[in-house]
């Protein structure tokens, strides 16, 4: 997969013109006010700032627009107001004329400025020495004036544009000098209509000024003619490789873009880089919708967008992408939101833009949008494993040799787990240049990358170059440091998100519904990723050409096909195991928790499906601390210790690869059927391991398990996830020995009834209380929502406890359904902080 477009900047944002290392200077005039000295900075980091000359005392301003703020100047009186711009030449300014000179920006033109006979634009007359170029209005037309060392015109040409400018009107005015060719060429642009004017190219004689130290000075000339408006983003480049063409380019791609909108209600201009919720006295709004510059497209194949996005999960979020694209910059198809995994829907066209809406519940918080990717997904050169070859990919991620010679390639993937490539090529074949560590290798719609190389002579002499890569995800290992993170009743895709933020990776489909509170100190994604796995279950299958992780309570499908004798099966190993057999299983938490108290009074659970034998072990779950998770987790266990491991070793044909038996393809995951008469055997199985022989598919070997894991891929997995589940915990007598006994809640044993609590659905029980003669019951229904609340206001503290004993019969959760408290914390600023503490 090659990445065809990044947006990132924060003129990708806000449709700004873009700073390269050949910017002489530019200005944005995002300022408020001048600073102490009168001056405008240069944004080109150069230090070429304006200073504004008839601030105070006039109408001179930095007014809000499209770009943010924009500089306006002389609109009551030019002649007396007499504002204008000036930015000292240090001699530097244009000493490296090179090929072409590029300058250009907005303009804002008055009646008068339109009106009047001569209107001084971007002027090097006033000295000191002699100047080079002149651009101005005459009689409300582009004007160009260049100069030799002289001082003497050796160009003095007036434009008429396909339109005339008005008052009020936003154009985007450059000229391109060609120094060396002796051109020179305007392009007007009317941000109201779209319209774009090229005007011709003009030839001069003679040299331009090469030591032209005049200072710039913007809307004056001669003490005597002045601009009356608004300017904004102006640049000057020197020994440029801008174009007409690249000019008109950058204003039909930025047209649309609004990060920098005044009107818009996002804002991409406080944290560059960055696009966020645009607040207004410190509140955020609801939402807001960026729209950003346009990108180009034109894709070899699908594609697919990814963000990257900084949002606290269930507050913040980049709730929508869509997109249009076009051919010509002008004509665009209807918006259009991208697939659930980010799969591009608009028609692949030359050109893309992207319109992104941001939310928050929260107005006290924003997310922050921080990059957009499309990926150019090429179709495969080959479209099944079955005799495929390697292809190497350029670092744009471009086919770069299809390894035909290739032999010995095996893939090897494992359910959650493995998942390699080896294969062997001749050291002297023309394409063996083409492999280097690092690099990245496809096979079919996977990709790899290279780990290691190596060349092996044999006493023949033949020399044959050995491969060995592994699956793209891998790299999810090496990604930047995480901090550990706390995770509360929250789905999958939560901490899924969080272990992915800042790879280019991106969550796909999440089908596994359950939700857990747990803290990961994982370092890296993809650790997080497979403790992920291991607390919630189900299949985690990484989609290396989309880079996308999903998480499916069944990653497989039934398949269909069938393995056996005299068809596709060579050699078959059936391994019946009872070692590890359980039928009962007790399990301690922290302190020695239990669940006795919610399991009838046993401090363990029983299955006798298999034997009728009673076997004892313990299970460690010394860091749980909700007893309803342990007893969950437990009953998981032993459904898989109360029964045999069941495993099948085949050698088995792929016939899915041969014309006409493409009916009969399985994939890893998949559910199949081995069918051998002479061993007893009839069974529907599952494809848990595939070490796949690309070029000899009859030498393929898959592991088979008859048990169809949903909860991971093995017991000794959820060892793992024991040691980072955490949930409310039962308090030890050390813990109480701790606690200040000062309860802020009212009536908390129901003595008074629903005195100074608010009731939805409960009702009291003044015959069963622990503490006292009653308690608070809630009778479940499902689909309804009941709960008991009060607000308390405690003394300031570092931290606070919450303690509650519980009882529950015949409790089971519905869909979604939570059972546990909620905690809102209101803090001196006002804003709020919801905390759910998961009871079961």
């Amino acid at each position: 997969m090659a990445i065809k477009s990044v947006l990132t900047s924060q003129e990708d944002f806000t449709g700004e013109f873009p700073a390269t290392s050949r910017t002489s200077a530019l200005w944005r005039f995002n300022e408020s006010a001048p600073d102490g000295n009168l001056r405008l900075l240069d944004s080109s980091g150069h230090g070429r700032h304006f200073t504004v000359s008839g601030w105070s005392g006039t109408t001179a301003s930095l007014p809000l627009g499209r770009f943010g703020r924009y500089f306006r100047q002389n609109i009551n009186n030019p002649t007396s107001e007499k504002t204008h711009l000036v930015a000292a030449n240090d001699g530097s300014i244009f000493s490296n004329l090179g090929e072409r000179i590029v300058v250009g920006g907005w303009i804002n033109p008055t009646t008068y400025s339109v009106g009047q006979t001569y209107c001084p634009i971007f002027n090097t007359r006033q000295g000191p020495g002699q100047p080079i170029f002149y651009v101005s209005l005459y009689q409300g037309r582009p004007r160009m004036m260049l100069y030799n060392s002289a001082g003497s015109l050796i160009l003095d040409q007036s434009e008429t544009p396909g339109f005339s400018m008005v008052n009020g009107g936003w154009y985007f005015i450059a000229a391109v000098i060609e120094v060396t060719a002796k051109t020179s060429q305007f392009i007007l642009c009317d941000r109201g209509s779209g319209a774009v004017w090229t005007g011709p190219k003009r030839t001069f004689t003679g040299t331009l000024n090469p030591s032209c130290t005049a200072n710039i000075v913007m809307g004056m000339h001669a003490d005597t003619y002045y601009f009356a408006g608004g300017f904004d983003d102006w640049f000057l480049e020197t020994d440029s490789r801008l174009t007409i063409d690249d000019l008109a380019q950058h204003f039909k791609n930025a047209l649309l873009a609004n990060g920098a909108d005044s009107a818009a209600s996002v804002d991409a201009l406080t944290e560059p880089g960055a696009v966020m919720l645009k607040a207004a006295n410190g509140v955020y709004p609801a939402s807001g919708v960026l729209y950003t510059k346009a990108a180009p497209c034109a894709l070899s194949g699908s594609g697919r967008v990814a963000v990257t996005s900084e949002y606290a999960a269930g507050i913040t979020s980049v709730s929508l992408i869509e997109t249009s694209t076009s051919d010509d910059l002008a004509e665009w198809s209807a918006w259009q939101a991208v697939g659930t995994s980010g799969e591009l829907q608009s028609q692949n066209r030359q050109y893309i833009r992207f319109r992104v809406t941001l939310t928050t519940a929260d107005t006290s918080k924003t997310p922050k949008l921080l990059e957009i990717q499309l990926h150019d997904i090429p179709k495969p050169p080959y479209e099944k494993l079955g005799f495929a070859r390697p292809v190497v990919l350029d670092g744009n991620g471009a086919w770069e040799a299809v390894l035909e010679n290739a032999f010995d390639i095996i893939v090897t993937g494992e359910v959650n787990g493995a998942d390699t490539l080896e294969f062997k090529l001749p050291f002297h074949d023309p394409k063996r240049r083409a492999l280097e560590n690092e690099k990245q290798v496809q096979i079919v719609n996977d990709i790899y990358r290279i780990r290691t190389l190596t060349d092996n002579k044999s006493e023949d002499g033949r020399i044959i170059t050995q491969v060995y890569a592994e699956a793209a995800f891998y790299d999810l290992s090496f990604s930047a440091e995480k901090e550990p993170a706390d995770f509360n009743a929250d789905a999958a895709d939560v901490p899924m998100k969080y272990a992915l933020l800042g790879t280019g990776w991106s969550v796909g489909n999440v089908t596994v519904t359950a939700k857990r509170t747990w803290r990961c100190t994982e370092k890296n994604a993809l650790s997080i990723l497979r403790a992920v796995q291991n607390i919630y279950g189900g299949d985690l299958v990484f989609d290396s050409a989309n880079r996308l992780v999903h998480l499916l309570a069944f990653s497989g499908t039934d398949s269909g096909a069938l393995f056996s004798y005299r068809k596709n099966l060579k050699s078959i190993q059936r391994v019946v195991d009872t070692r590890e057999l359980v039928t009962r299983l007790y399990a301690y938490g922290k302190d020695g928790m239990t669940f006795a108290s919610i399991n009838g009074g046993k401090e363990y659970v029983e299955d006798y499906s298999f034997s009728s034998e009673v076997r004892v072990s313990t299970l460690d779950c010394s860091s749980f601390s909700n007893p309803y998770q342990m007893l969950e987790y437990t009953r998981m266990r032993l459904a898989e210790y109360s029964k045999p491991r069941v495993s099948y070793v085949l050698s088995a044909m792929d016939l899915s690869a041969l014309t006409g038996y493409e009916h009969e393809v399985w994939k890893l995951g998949d559910i199949v059927t081995v069918d051998d008469k002479e061993l007893g055997l009839s069974i529907k199985t599952r494809v848990v391991r595939r070490q796949y022989n690309l070029q000899e598919p009859w030498k393929t070997v898959i592991e088979l398990s008859t048990k169809l894991k949903e909860l991971g891929d093995s017991s000794a997995q959820w060892d793992k996830a024991a040691d980072t589940l955490s949930s409310t915990d039962l308090l030890d007598r050390q813990e109480i020995k701790d606690m200040v006994p000062f309860n802020h809640l009212r009536n908390s044993r129901a003595d008074d009834g629903f005195a100074y609590w608010v009731n939805s659905g409960f009702e009291v029980d003044a015959g069963n209380g622990v503490s006292g003669t009653a308690s608070f019951k809630a009778v479940g229904v499902p689909g309804m929502t009941k709960s008991l609340s009060q607000t308390v206001y405690p003394a300031t503290r570092k931290s606070y406890t919450f303690s509650a004993q519980i009882a529950s019969e015949n409790l089971e959760k519905g869909e979604n359904g939570q059972v546990g408290v909620e905690v809102v914390i209101e803090y001196e600023d006002g804003t709020t902080e919801t905390r759910f503490i998961d009871l079961f």
